[in-house]
């Protein structure tokens, strides 16, 4: 009779212990995920930065402008590779490809990071220009394509110094970097301007020294 007692007590104790087991199991486990659900709702949401919203309109006008203009100097200047029979022309092209390739994919990067899609495709008024000089030969062609480039980087330049004065500190920095690179073509163009138009010179090289003492860049 006592042995029973002994069995049935032990069995007792075994099942409330097994039951606070259990108990003390399911509390740790609904603790860890109220905390874990606690720390995600307490979490800050993502931020999506809408920097294109606190550009100002002027600078937001630059960054089309200078990536139309951009693009422009490039077809141009892959143009003027085919067209022209002049080797200074020709090297001044090269170089006009070569920098504004360069200041076009700088300034892609800096629009993307401000929210600006520049555009990829000249509008239709430089699409106009540009089938108008294709129709152009010889002397014809060369005098108007450095007549654009010494009036366009008049422009340009002058575009780019009011870039450096604005708020926005990454375009104030792109157009400080830029502009020397646009003043030295500018004075480049001024040169081959005036030899392009030189009747019944010598080769164009021997046009050169005479030509730059004339301008004052």
């Amino acid at each position: 009779m006592n042995y029973k007692k002994t069995m049935i007590l032990a069995a007792c104790m075994a099942f409330l212990l097994q039951a606070c087991n259990h108990t003390d199991k399911a509390k740790n486990e609904g603790t860890a995920t109220i905390s874990a659900d606690t720390a995600l709702n307490k979490m800050p949401p993502a931020k999506h930065h809408n920097n294109a919203a606190k550009l100002k309109p002027k600078e937001a006008a630059f960054i089309e402008l200078v990536a139309i203009g951009g693009l422009m100097e490039v077809e141009t200047g892959n143009l003027t590779l085919q067209k022209t029979k002049k080797d200074r022309v020709k090297e001044f092209a090269e170089r006009i490809i070569k920098d504004h390739t360069k200041t076009n994919n700088e300034l892609r990067t800096l629009a993307a990071g401000l929210g600006v899609k520049v555009p990829e495709a000249l509008p239709a008024s430089e699409q106009s220009h540009l089938a108008a000089m294709k129709q152009m030969m010889d002397s014809e062609y060369d005098e108007n394509y450095m007549d654009m480039m010494v009036n366009d980087h008049v422009k340009t330049i002058d575009l780019f110094n009011g870039a450096s004065r604005f708020d926005n500190t990454a375009l104030k920095n792109f157009a400080v970097k830029t502009l020397p690179v646009l003043q030295e073509h500018h004075k480049m163009a001024i040169v081959l301007d005036s030899l392009v138009k030189v009747k019944n010179r010598g080769p164009i090289g021997d046009d050169l020294p005479n030509v730059d003492k004339k301008h004052k860049n």
